[in-house]
This record gives structure tokens, sequence and C-alpha cells, in this order.
């Protein structure tokens, strides 16, 4: 009887704790491990390799069903604003202010930010076309 009660505690225990077992909230992949090596050898290919990560994280995580992590979006929006991709780089500073709304001061200002350097490089670029077409 005593042995009984022992084995059903026992697995009580077990069924219930392995209830208990810490849920994942965030898929990081190897995000540290790219932000470490981009900072390290600050080469073209350790920064592709990063941005190729944030996507990444962000892909599994929704795959996974998971958020994303805080500041991801934001980090991969400003890699993209640097490369002169202000399209993508507004979208996903929108998108950080979206999960994150405690973001949305910086976000407006990364996002003021990319529409001036948007529009100053469209007025570049048309003023480059007016020459061509003036020296013609």
């Amino acid at each position: 009887m005593k042995r009984r009660l022992l084995l059903l505690v026992v697995f009580l225990t077990s069924v219930f704790s392995a209830g208990c077992a810490p849920q994942q909230s965030y898929y990081f992949g190897n995000y540290s491990q790219t932000l470490y090596a981009s900072e390290k050898y600050q080469n073209e290919e350790a920064y592709v390799k990063h941005q190729q990560e944030l996507e990444r994280v962000i892909y599994e995580s929704e795959v996974r069903n998971l958020p994303i992590p805080p500041g991801i979006c934001a980090e991969l929006g400003y890699i993209n604003l640097k490369g002169n991709n202000s399209k993508e780089a507004i979208r996903l500073f929108q998108l950080e202010t979206q999960l994150y709304p405690e973001s949305k001061h910086l976000m407006e200002r990364l996002i003021q930010s990319a529409n001036a350097k948007e529009s100053t490089d469209s007025n570049v670029s048309n003023s480059s076309t007016s020459n061509d077409s003036v020296s013609k």
C-alpha cells in the first residue's frame, strides 16, 4: 500500500513538474554570436551575416508563433536605413512600434530621419537626371 502511494506521488510530481517547464518566449537564433562577430571583425562579411541573422530571427519567430524579440526590427531597420533602403527601414520601424509601443518615440524619430533621407535621395537623383537632360 505504501509503495503504491509512493509511486503515485512520484508519478504525479513528475507530471506536474513537467508542466511547469519554462516555455521559450523569444527566438534569438545566433543573434549574439553574429553581433559579436560584426563588432569584433567590423568587415562586410560579418555585417552581412548579422543582417541575415536578424532576418532569420524575424522569420523563425513567425514560423514558431513566437513574438519577435524587442529591438530586432529596429536594428534591422537601422541597417536598412544605413544601406539606403529607406522604405524597408520605415516598414521595420513601424513593425517595432506595433510590437513594442514603448519604442514609439524613438521609432518616430527614426522614421522622420528615413523620410528625410528618402526625400534627399530622390532630390539628388532628380537633379542628376535633369542635369543629364540639360547637358544633352
